[in-house]
Order: C-alpha cells, then structure tokens, then sequence
C-alpha cells in the first residue's frame, strides 16, 4: 500500500501544491487582515438498547445535529484569533417493554428533547516554523514543514443531561478548561500533504446537578436515580489526529482521517441519604460517576472538499469560499458507549478587512489589483 502512495503522488506532479484546505485540522493560518466565516453542520443517529433482570428492556433511538459557527481573524500572516461556538439539537426516544415478550406489544413510549447552546471555544494560533504566504503556500514544490501551536479557553456553555429525567442528551460537556495544541504539516510533491494534530485539555472544577443513583451510573432501572448538586472535575484529555490528503487541482483535494481520543476518569464529590416510607437509608454517592467517566474512542473518516481559494489567491475569482462534505465512524468506544457514524457539511468564506486579501503581497504585477502600485 505503500508504494501505491508513492506512485500517486510522484503521477500527480502536475497538480498545484496544497491548492485546497479544509478537511480536518492542519498548521495553516489565514492571512493577516482577514476573516473566515465557518459552519459545519453535523447530524448522527445511534441506537441503544438496556435490559433488566426482571425481563423488562428499554430501547433508545437517539439523534444530534451540532452546527458550530466559527470565526478565524488573521491578526498577522502568522498568528491566527478562532473564536468558535455550536448549537446543538438532540432527540431521544424511548420505548418501553414490560416483558420479554417485545414482538407482541411496547408499555408506552417517551420522547425526550433538548436543544442549546454547545461549549464554546476561544484559541490563539501561532505558526512558528515553515510559514508561507498564501501565494507561496498554493505553488510551492518539494517536501515542506509546517508548525503551529495552539492555545485555547474552553467555556461550558453546553450542559450534561437534565438530571430530572431517565432519557436525554447533553449539548456539551459544560465544564470549562484550558487546551494546548501541536500541529505538524508536511507536504510532499505537487499534491499530497498530510497533518498531524496533538491536543491536551485540562478541566476545571464546576458544581452541576447530575442525576446519581446508588445502582450503576447510567441504568435507567435504578429506582434510587435522583437529581444532586455534584462538585466535579472532568478528567484531562488528550488526542491525536492524523490526516493524510490528495490535493486534485486548484478546486478539489480529498482526505482520509484518524482520531484517537482518550479522557481520563473525573472526580465527583457530593453524598445524599433517602428515606423512605419504610424507614429504609439509601445513600447515594456521586463518586460512584467517576470510574463512567473515563473513555477511549476511535474515529475514521474521509472528506470532499471544494475550494475557490487558489483561484482568488492567483486574480481569477473575487468571493474565496470552500465546501466541505465529510463522515466519520467510531470504530472503538470504551465504557459501552454507543458507536455512532456522522455526517457533515460545511462551508467557509472569506472576507477582507485590511491588507489586500486573497491576493499576496508577493503577486506578479499582472495579477494585482489596478489600484496596487
């Protein structure tokens, strides 16, 4: 598989560098004086099914639409302000069997909507090795390097699941956190380059009200499941993103893309003890969530992206845009958490707001403005 890599890419050669961005997370920056309006809109479904000891079972059909709007400002050619906040829509239904008998007949059926605000994210992006102005960047040749580091504020804006209710999903985490990035270009030839991401978030602590119960965290048979102001402190998290891309002219590139994702287990504090009509204590123990909270996932994906930034960058187009389709599936989720599969579809345009845009300040006379010098 290798050599066919290796044989693509040297067949390719005719085919402008790096002509299209857009699919995944690279080192790249947008030019000092510009602004990039983004939003990708991304929906997915999952199915879920819980059974107790009794013969009863509960069957979930979920589905989630997270629509991130992103602003990126170019401060200088090297140093890049993303300012990043989702809305996010949920629906979850759920369907309830009172015995094994399911073919015959469901108890009743519940549905359990939520829709709000996602986390929203504040980041500096410095490129500090390998920068290229975008003139540069589209017709460049060889094996180039490229790096960029990143900082970010992460606020909860999002929220966990209603703690009121059996069903229901979060829009966010809701916790805030600080986050530092790595990103690794290196472009190969006329039309491969690929990307390598590393980012580490640390959570901050926050008091939520979760829904505990003195049973397994998330069984919705637990009778003792009760809403309680919980201190918690999500555990940090790291990942890493690997994506390889072909770039098929100045308009279309291409891309695959893997993504390790690990959070470490949280801690939770808060205690509460029930009385019943019988006199029995239950006490409930919010530690109990942090052993839960702890996960690994893996996601492979690929992606389209159309792109009219080369033909703006080189004086042949006057509104720079892209258009991104792309899926992803989770091949490895811990903790029996449901496996899902996402679609999305973005797009992403540019504005000028000083400095001459799309066009380099290193363009041939040609290809400049007519009231450029």
């Amino acid at each position: 598989m290798v050599a066919c890599v290796a044989l693509t890419v040297i067949g390719a050669s005719s085919v402008r560098a790096q002509a299209v961005v857009g699919y995944g997370d690279d080192a790249t920056t947008v030019p000092g004086g510009l602004v990039r309006i983004g939003l990708l809109d991304t929906w997915s479904r999952w199915y879920q099914e819980y059974d107790a000891a009794t013969g009863a079972s509960i069957q979930t059909r979920s589905q989630q639409r997270i629509t991130p709007f992103t602003i990126d400002l170019g401060i200088t050619d090297r140093l890049m302000l993303s300012a990043s906040v989702a809305t996010v829509g949920t629906k979850e239904i759920a369907t309830y069997f009172p015995d094994t008998a399911r073919d015959i007949h469901a108890d009743s059926l519940r549905t359990f909507n939520r829709s709000g605000l996602g986390d929203a994210v504040a980041t500096l992006k410095y490129v500090w090795l390998g920068h290229e102005s975008e003139r540069d960047r589209i017709a460049a040749r060889g094996l180039h390097v490229r790096s960029a580091l990143t900082a970010s504020a992460v606020v909860g804006t999002g929220a966990p699941p209603r703690s009121f209710e059996q069903f229901g999903l979060a829009t966010g985490e809701g916790e805030s956190g600080i986050e530092a990035g790595s990103f690794w270009d290196v472009r190969s030839g006329h039309s491969f380059w690929a990307s390598i991401a590393l980012r580490y978030e640390h959570h901050l602590q926050d008091t939520r009200s979760l829904r505990v119960g003195a049973g397994a965290p998330g069984d919705p048979f637990d009778p003792t499941a009760t809403p309680l102001n919980v201190t918690r402190r999500l555990g940090d998290a790291y990942s890493l993103d690997v994506t390889p891309r072909f770039s098929l002219g100045e308009y279309f590139s291409v891309g695959a893309r893997y993504q390790y994702q690990h959070e470490k287990a949280g801690t939770f504090s808060g205690t509460l003890d029930e009385v019943d009509s019988a006199g029995t204590v239950t006490h409930v123990d919010a530690a109990t969530l942090a052993p839960g909270s702890e996960f690994t996932n893996q996601w492979v994906g690929v992606g389209v992206v159309y792109s009219s930034v080369a033909a703006s960058e080189s004086g042949r187009g006057n509104f720079p845009f892209e258009l991104t389709l792309q899926y992803r599936r989770s091949v490895s989720l811990s903790g029996g958490r449901p496996e899902r599969g996402e679609w999305a579809a973005g797009l992403r345009f540019y504005q000028k707001l000083w400095g001459r845009g799309m066009v380099g300040r290193d363009a041939p006379a040609n290809q400049r403005p007519r009231d450029e010098p």
